[in-house]
């Protein structure tokens, strides 16, 4: 986690953090026992738990879905650096600000797209096959997911580029001074 993140990690986001994280440890938690109840109840008693693909499926969504804006919010992706010591930093704060815009403009048309996918399957009451869960549910937990993501792309994501930028260039500065 960077510095920008750790020192601004305060108020509404801690505890928006706090509650994602939250439901992806109890996700996580309730993934682990279904899969034991399950692997116990059909190796020893022949007896394997009803709709545990379901439940399997809905959980990993839910885990997916809900550490995503966490690890937008902390910086937390894979990035692979390989040509940005070559690139200035000019070309590269353009660069993560086209990024970070292309980026929330995707989750944002996806979060629609999902929220319209869960409004059809919420109106058609739309369950799953063993369990009958609702599934618009989940659906539009994932639209607020992708929504809350987007968010925290475009702000934090672009406030990273331009600090940067200046950072590089203050170094820049320094290095040619020699101090």
């Amino acid at each position: 986690m960077d510095q920008v993140t750790r020192s601004t990690e305060k108020g509404p986001i801690k505890w928006l953090v706090f509650f994602l994280e939250s439901i992806s440890a109890l996700t996580l938690f309730s993934l682990m026992t279904i899969t034991c109840v399950d692997v116990v109840g059909r190796y020893l008693f022949n007896s394997p738990l009803t709709g545990s693909t379901e439940l399997t499926e809905m959980a990993l969504a839910i885990v997916v879905f809900s550490v995503l804006p966490i690890i937008s919010w902390r910086n937390d992706h894979v990035v692979v650096d390989l040509l940005d010591r070559f690139v200035p930093p000019a070309l590269n704060m353009v660069r993560n600000y086209l990024f970070n815009v292309a980026i929330a403009v995707a989750l944002v048309y996806l979060g629609k797209r999902v929220h319209i996918l869960a409004e059809r399957s919420i109106s058609y009451e739309e369950v799953s096959e063993y369990l009958a869960i609702p599934i618009g549910w989940i659906m539009y937990f994932i639209t607020y997911a992708f929504w809350i993501t987007a968010f925290m792309v475009l702000t934090l994501g672009i406030y990273r580029a331009f600090r940067e930028y200046r950072l590089t260039t203050i170094e820049d500065a320094q290095l040619k001074t020699g101090l």
